[in-house]
């Protein structure tokens, strides 16, 4: 079963393929609550980093296996892996210019969590509403242009990963 997320080598057939995939992004999915203020203070962003490079890793083997069983090159699964690598290092240095860790354990005792909850479930809202809203002037167009180029990388993934699955099995080679 490990060796489903560790090894480029051999085969995957669109079930296993389907099932590898859907845990990757459900781990991929929690791997956010180590984004936690807590979870930083204790483990830094390597908590992070750590997980995404693993689920990283087990993205692109299963989707090289997939590729191959299709008759296709990894090439393109290793470019959109490289793409999404990159934005994970880019939110990472986001995450830590815009944070202190040094303060997290502070700035918690002096906010509640709800109180936080309440303030980010505030901005989205705020966020979705200029989004939805008819026409802001050059703000809206600039904030939606943003929030697209953020969501991307995870658009491009996703549909390399349907395209990939419904790929039709070609027969192996024959052995010589």
């Amino acid at each position: 079963m490990l060796a489903l997320f560790t090894s480029t080598q051999g085969r995957l057939g669109r079930k296993p393929f389907w099932l590898g995939l859907l845990a990757i992004y459900v781990l991929g999915f929690l791997s956010q609550l180590l984004l936690i203020p807590d979870v930083i203070a204790r483990v830094s962003l390597m908590g992070f980093i750590v997980a995404q490079l693993a689920l990283l890793w087990g993205w692109l083997a299963i989707h090289i296996k997939r590729q191959r069983d299709a008759g296709e090159g990894a090439a393109s699964a290793i470019g959109i892996a490289l793409i999404y690598a990159l934005c994970v290092g880019l939110l990472v240095m986001l995450i830590a210019f815009l944070t202190n860790p040094n303060e997290v354990g502070a700035a918690n005792a002096a906010t509640p969590p709800a109180d936080q909850a309440a303030y980010g479930l505030f901005l989205v809202i705020v966020i979705f509403g200029l989004l939805l809203s008819p026409d802001f002037g050059v703000f809206t167009l600039i904030l939606k242009l943003l929030v697209f180029m953020v969501c991307l990388p995870v658009l491009i993934s996703l549909g390399f990963s349907l395209v990939t699955g419904l790929r039709k099995s070609i027969a192996p080679p024959a052995a010589p």
